[in-house]
């Protein structure tokens, strides 16, 4: 688990998806005051299995 530079608060691991552009990232998102930091550093697109 990372701390938050803003607020020294807990920072969790979260998935981001946009489904009309077809890509995800992982973020860092602080629970105490919101902040996002990019884990990866670059979106990745999602996989289809038929």
């Amino acid at each position: 688990m990372r701390i938050c530079d803003k607020c020294q608060g807990a920072m969790v691991l979260e998935r981001a998806v946009d489904f009309h552009v077809g890509l995800a990232i992982l973020l860092y998102a602080c629970i105490n005051c919101g902040r996002r930091i990019a884990a990866e550093q670059a979106p990745r697109p999602l996989a289809y299995k038929p």
